[in-house]
């Protein structure tokens, strides 16, 4: 829905159920003035379903575009709430929304918010109904009932078992999307290191044909490293990695977030290939275990080296890769300490551009209040900061930290991203953090790291929050 819509004004998208609960939220945080324009526009919606937009003026200026989503049958299941400057409105916005990509993308968003009792009403009124709102082909003829069925199971039916890859590389059918550029993700070992690696790094990813004449077929994900400093991640490691999460606890709002930690290897590895390895078993998880984390907004970020920063290449394979697993790129997010933002503001300036492209989000961790890094804030990729630990763990003594720790959740409230706080060792401490408005914590008062398979089965910690009291002021 986003990639309809002019960027220029936009602020947010959300998505809420009937109930005006909110499902998923693009940025920031909507509060009780927020709702209450849900509520009604719900009401208005609901009385008139032949409405298929609704406005409202807020009073700060903005604007509040509400687009229903319904049955076949007229039925309102829900709203998404587009908050915008008031000038959103105008040029060829309403056009946009009103066109039939929008139309076909609300009606896949209603057979996800669809109530298992729905589903009883007759398919011919179904299809009628759906062949009005899908897109149409060129020629102007409906599209068939078999397309309709792939556009709504698009993303709710689990992913297809890959084929074996063919011994050489055939092209790519007419009708694929060429601008995706590489349809899965693909991990070589560095060129002068390759004899030592006995097994790719996904031997159940088929070897991709390449559509971007810029990306070469045989090209590794990272620039070559001398086999002096570093090794490239072994056949055995890789077979017997094992991913752990590190929850971050929420003191305010629904989202929740999760941090991917790696275990330390004994030997020197090639960081690039080992951030490629992490990632590569965390989509594959993703992908098998849908149910434990897209029943509501929910991130997980996974720390990425300097030489990960420098392929120009790393993000769009990423990104293709998401896409060919069926999982949206706002999933994933990518952790870069502030140290790297200032040595190599460059690089790190390309990768954020380059996520905020793909979808994908961006934390900056140990952030200061470093007057280098504040630019980068403006990006709609970077989604939260994470404070330096040296500033939370003194800020309770010492006045400085105190207000550089205050400054920073209040500019990340005022730019609408969110704001985190680690090495919370204290229940004073976390009292404080959320007092101030802190949204994130993570630390020995709260819950440990645990194996990634084992959330799927924990359910306290998928929807990690706090007790009551400890969100009392001290």
């Amino acid at each position: 829905m986003r990639a309809e819509l002019p960027e220029r004004r936009l602020q947010s998208v959300s998505l809420c159920d009937r109930q005006a609960n909110v499902l998923w939220l693009s940025e920031g945080a909507l509060g009780p003035d927020e709702n209450g324009l849900i509520v009604a526009a719900l009401a208005h919606l609901d009385e008139d379903s032949s409405l298929g937009s609704y406005e409202m003026a807020v009073e700060d200026g903005r604007l509040a575009l509400f687009l229903p989503v319904r049955t076949p049958n007229g039925n309102l299941l829900g709203v998404a709430m587009i908050l915008a400057d008031s000038k959103f409105a105008g040029d060829d916005t309403l056009e946009r929304l009103a066109a039939a990509p929008v139309r076909a993308l609300m009606q896949r968003i209603a057979v996800l918010l669809k109530p298992a009792d729905v589903h009883a009403n007759g398919e011919s009124a179904e299809l009628s109904a759906l062949e009005a709102a899908a897109p149409v082909a060129a020629t102007g003829d409906p599209i068939s009932p078999q397309e309709i069925d792939d556009i709504l199971l698009f993303e709710t039916s689990p992913p297809s078992t890959p084929q074996p890859a063919a011994p050489a590389p055939t092209p790519a059918p007419a009708n694929a999307d060429t601008g995706s550029g590489i349809i899965s993700l693909e991990f070589e070992p560095d060129p002068q290191l390759r004899q030592d690696v006995s097994a790719p790094l996904d031997s159940n990813v088929p070897a991709p044909a390449v559509t971007d004449a810029s990306v070469p077929a045989e090209a590794p994900l990272t620039e070559p490293v001398a086999p002096t400093t570093t090794s490239p991640v072994p056949a055995a490691a890789e077979a017997h990695l094992q991913l752990e999460v590190l929850p971050f606890a929420t003191l305010r709002g629904p989202t929740r977030r999760f941090q991917i930690l790696a275990p330390a290897s004994p030997a020197p590895r090639n960081p690039a290939a080992q951030d490629a390895l992490v990632l590569e078993r965390l989509m594959d998880w993703l992908a098998e275990q849908r149910g434990a984390w897209n029943s509501q907004p929910t991130g997980f970020s996974v720390s990425v080296s300097l030489a990960t920063l420098e392929d120009e290449r790393f993000v769009p394979k990423i990104a293709a890769a998401l896409n060919a697993r069926g999982i949206a790129a706002a999933t994933l997010g990518f952790e870069i300490t502030e140290a790297l933002c200032t040595e190599r503001r460059a690089l790190v300036e390309r990768f954020i551009g380059q996520c905020e492209k793909a979808g994908a989000w961006v934390m900056i961790d140990e952030f200061s209040f470093d007057s280098q890094v504040l630019p980068l804030l403006r990006s709609k990729a970077l989604r939260l900061v994470r404070i330096d630990p040296k500033l939370t763990s003194s800020a309770l003594k010492d006045r400085l930290s105190q207000a550089l720790v205050v400054a920073t959740i209040q500019a990340a409230r005022v730019l609408g991203i969110h704001c985190a706080a680690r090495r919370v060792d204290s229940q004073a401490q976390l009292q404080w953090l959320t007092a101030i408005g802190c949204d994130f914590a993570q630390g020995a008062v709260l819950a440990p790291a645990l194996a990634l398979e084992r959330l799927a089965s924990s359910p306290n910690l998928t929807a990690l929050t706090l007790p009551q009291k400890s969100t009392q002021k001290p």
